[in-house]
Protein backbone atom coordinates (compact mmCIF):
# COMPACT_ATOMS: atom_id res chain seq x y z
CA UNK A 1 0.00 0.00 0.00
CA UNK A 2 1.54 3.43 -1.01
CA UNK A 3 1.20 6.41 1.26
CA UNK A 4 1.69 9.52 -0.64
CA UNK A 5 4.35 12.11 1.47
CA UNK A 6 1.19 14.58 2.01
CA UNK A 7 -0.81 12.24 4.13
CA UNK A 8 2.35 11.55 6.25
CA UNK A 9 0.98 11.93 9.82
CA UNK A 10 3.05 14.62 11.85
CA UNK A 11 3.17 13.50 15.33
CA UNK A 12 6.49 14.20 16.22
CA UNK A 13 5.78 17.51 17.25
CA UNK A 14 9.51 18.71 16.16
CA UNK A 15 10.75 19.19 12.55
CA UNK A 16 14.04 16.79 13.07
CA UNK A 17 11.34 14.08 14.98
CA UNK A 18 9.02 14.54 11.62
CA UNK A 19 11.83 13.87 9.04
CA UNK A 20 12.65 10.94 11.36
CA UNK A 21 9.03 9.82 11.05
CA UNK A 22 9.22 9.51 7.25
CA UNK A 23 8.74 5.67 7.10
CA UNK A 24 5.84 4.09 7.70
CA UNK A 25 6.93 2.59 10.76
CA UNK A 26 9.83 1.49 13.15
CA UNK A 27 8.04 -1.89 14.84
CA UNK A 28 8.76 -4.78 14.62
CA UNK A 29 11.23 -3.40 11.84
CA UNK A 30 11.49 -0.57 9.57
CA UNK A 31 8.24 -0.07 7.46
CA UNK A 32 7.36 1.57 3.67
CA UNK A 33 9.99 4.32 2.80
CA UNK A 34 8.40 7.32 2.02
CA UNK A 35 11.11 9.52 0.93
CA UNK A 36 11.79 7.20 -2.05
CA UNK A 37 12.56 10.05 -4.66
CA UNK A 38 13.53 14.11 -4.40
CA UNK A 39 10.22 14.75 -5.39
CA UNK A 40 9.38 13.42 -2.38
CA UNK A 41 11.85 15.00 -0.22
CA UNK A 42 10.78 17.99 -2.01
CA UNK A 43 7.12 17.15 -1.36
CA UNK A 44 7.86 16.96 2.25
CA UNK A 45 10.24 20.27 2.35
CA UNK A 46 7.06 22.26 1.15
CA UNK A 47 4.91 20.70 3.23
CA UNK A 48 6.58 21.46 6.84
CA UNK A 49 7.40 25.09 5.45
CA UNK A 50 10.93 24.34 5.54
CA UNK A 51 12.06 27.10 3.76
CA UNK A 52 9.92 30.21 2.90
CA UNK A 53 8.02 30.06 0.20
CA UNK A 54 9.97 32.16 -2.25
CA UNK A 55 12.85 30.32 -1.40
CA UNK A 56 11.27 27.02 -2.02
CA UNK A 57 10.41 28.43 -5.49
CA UNK A 58 14.22 28.51 -6.71
CA UNK A 59 15.33 25.69 -4.52
CA UNK A 60 12.81 23.37 -5.84
CA UNK A 61 14.41 24.35 -9.53
CA UNK A 62 17.75 23.33 -8.65
CA UNK A 63 19.38 20.12 -9.51
CA UNK A 64 18.21 17.05 -6.93
CA UNK A 65 20.43 16.30 -4.33
CA UNK A 66 22.03 13.05 -2.76
CA UNK A 67 18.75 11.02 -1.56
CA UNK A 68 21.29 8.90 0.43
CA UNK A 69 22.51 11.72 1.92
CA UNK A 70 18.80 12.95 2.93
CA UNK A 71 18.41 8.97 4.24
CA UNK A 72 21.50 8.89 6.06
CA UNK A 73 20.69 12.06 7.80
CA UNK A 74 17.19 10.61 8.68
CA UNK A 75 18.12 7.51 9.94
CA UNK A 76 21.13 9.46 12.63
CA UNK A 77 18.87 11.02 13.72
CA UNK A 78 16.28 8.37 14.52
CA UNK A 79 18.68 6.48 16.20
CA UNK A 80 20.35 9.58 17.76
CA UNK A 81 16.75 10.16 19.60
CA UNK A 82 15.07 6.53 19.69
CA UNK A 83 18.24 4.85 21.52
CA UNK A 84 17.66 8.48 23.82
CA UNK A 85 14.19 8.11 24.62
CA UNK A 86 14.49 4.29 25.47
CA UNK A 87 18.02 4.54 27.64
CA UNK A 88 17.10 8.30 28.83
CA UNK A 89 20.66 8.79 27.32
CA UNK A 90 22.66 9.74 24.30
CA UNK A 91 25.39 6.85 22.79
CA UNK A 92 28.59 9.12 22.32
CA UNK A 93 28.67 7.53 18.38
CA UNK A 94 25.02 8.56 17.69
CA UNK A 95 26.33 12.35 18.89
CA UNK A 96 29.29 12.02 16.83
CA UNK A 97 27.36 11.01 13.75
CA UNK A 98 25.45 14.64 13.86
CA UNK A 99 27.83 16.27 14.66
CA UNK A 100 29.41 15.27 11.36
CA UNK A 101 26.51 16.61 9.48
CA UNK A 102 26.56 19.43 11.90
CA UNK A 103 30.42 20.33 11.13
CA UNK A 104 29.52 20.55 7.50
CA UNK A 105 26.37 23.20 8.01
CA UNK A 106 28.33 25.79 10.48
CA UNK A 107 29.89 26.93 7.64
CA UNK A 108 26.55 27.98 6.52
CA UNK A 109 24.96 29.97 9.60
CA UNK A 110 25.45 32.63 11.56
CA UNK A 111 24.03 34.34 14.75
CA UNK A 112 21.26 36.48 14.46
CA UNK A 113 18.91 38.49 16.20
CA UNK A 114 15.26 38.33 16.46
CA UNK A 115 12.68 39.53 18.77
CA UNK A 116 12.61 36.89 21.27
CA UNK A 117 16.98 37.20 21.06
CA UNK A 118 19.82 35.51 19.70
CA UNK A 119 19.29 32.22 17.36
CA UNK A 120 21.56 30.44 15.21
CA UNK A 121 20.66 31.33 11.62
CA UNK A 122 20.95 30.32 8.02
CA UNK A 123 22.59 31.65 4.92
CA UNK A 124 19.45 34.10 2.70
CA UNK A 125 20.75 32.33 -0.82
CA UNK A 126 19.10 29.21 -1.93
CA UNK A 127 21.65 25.88 -1.39
CA UNK A 128 20.60 22.45 -2.40
CA UNK A 129 21.06 21.07 0.66
CA UNK A 130 19.63 23.81 3.04
CA UNK A 131 16.57 21.90 4.07
CA UNK A 132 18.86 19.07 5.68
CA UNK A 133 20.75 21.69 7.17
CA UNK A 134 18.18 23.32 9.03
CA UNK A 135 16.49 19.62 10.13
CA UNK A 136 20.01 19.23 11.31
CA UNK A 137 19.65 22.53 13.28
CA UNK A 138 16.45 21.71 14.55
CA UNK A 139 17.68 18.42 15.93
CA UNK A 140 20.42 20.28 17.74
CA UNK A 141 18.13 22.25 18.87
CA UNK A 142 16.59 19.85 20.27
CA UNK A 143 19.48 18.15 22.26
CA UNK A 144 20.72 21.35 23.78
CA UNK A 145 16.98 22.35 25.32
CA UNK A 146 15.01 21.58 27.66
CA UNK A 147 12.26 18.97 25.95
CA UNK A 148 15.26 16.23 25.39
CA UNK A 149 13.50 13.95 28.25
CA UNK A 150 10.12 14.32 26.54
CA UNK A 151 11.19 12.62 23.03
CA UNK A 152 9.33 9.22 23.49
CA UNK A 153 9.19 6.39 21.20
CA UNK A 154 5.50 5.30 19.91
CA UNK A 155 4.73 1.76 21.98
CA UNK A 156 2.97 0.42 18.87
CA UNK A 157 4.86 2.02 15.81
CA UNK A 158 8.32 3.02 16.97
CA UNK A 159 7.71 6.61 15.91
CA UNK A 160 9.61 9.81 17.35
CA UNK A 161 7.36 12.52 19.21
CA UNK A 162 7.62 15.16 21.53
CA UNK A 163 5.27 14.61 24.56
CA UNK A 164 3.68 17.32 25.18
CA UNK A 165 1.13 15.88 28.02
CA UNK A 166 0.91 17.68 31.31
CA UNK A 167 2.17 14.36 33.28
CA UNK A 168 5.00 13.16 30.32
CA UNK A 169 3.18 9.87 30.24
CA UNK A 170 2.00 9.59 27.09
CA UNK A 171 2.90 6.39 25.18
CA UNK A 172 1.56 6.76 21.49
CA UNK A 173 2.70 9.08 18.48
CA UNK A 174 -1.23 9.39 17.94
CA UNK A 175 -4.14 8.20 20.36
CA UNK A 176 -6.59 8.31 17.65
CA UNK A 177 -4.53 5.67 15.73
CA UNK A 178 -1.38 3.98 17.34
CA UNK A 179 -3.25 4.32 20.82
CA UNK A 180 -6.63 3.12 20.00
CA UNK A 181 -4.70 0.13 18.09
CA UNK A 182 -2.90 -0.71 21.34
CA UNK A 183 -5.85 -0.65 23.50
CA UNK A 184 -7.92 -2.68 21.09
CA UNK A 185 -5.25 -5.57 21.19
CA UNK A 186 -5.07 -5.04 25.12
CA UNK A 187 -8.81 -5.73 25.15
CA UNK A 188 -9.03 -8.23 22.51
CA UNK A 189 -6.23 -10.18 25.10
CA UNK A 190 -8.16 -9.21 28.21
CA UNK A 191 -11.67 -10.92 26.65
CA UNK A 192 -9.94 -13.87 25.36
CA UNK A 193 -8.42 -14.43 28.78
Amino acid sequence: MSHPIEDISLDGGWLCLDFANTVSGRLPEKGEEYLRSWSDFAAWVRRLGVLPEAEFRIWEKMPPGDMEEVRALREAIFALFDYQAKNGAIHPGHLETLNDFLHEVYIYTRICQTANGLRRGMIDEPHVEKPLWIIALSAESLLLGDRLSRVKACDNCGWLFLDTSKNGARRWCNMLTCGSQTKAKAWYHRKRA
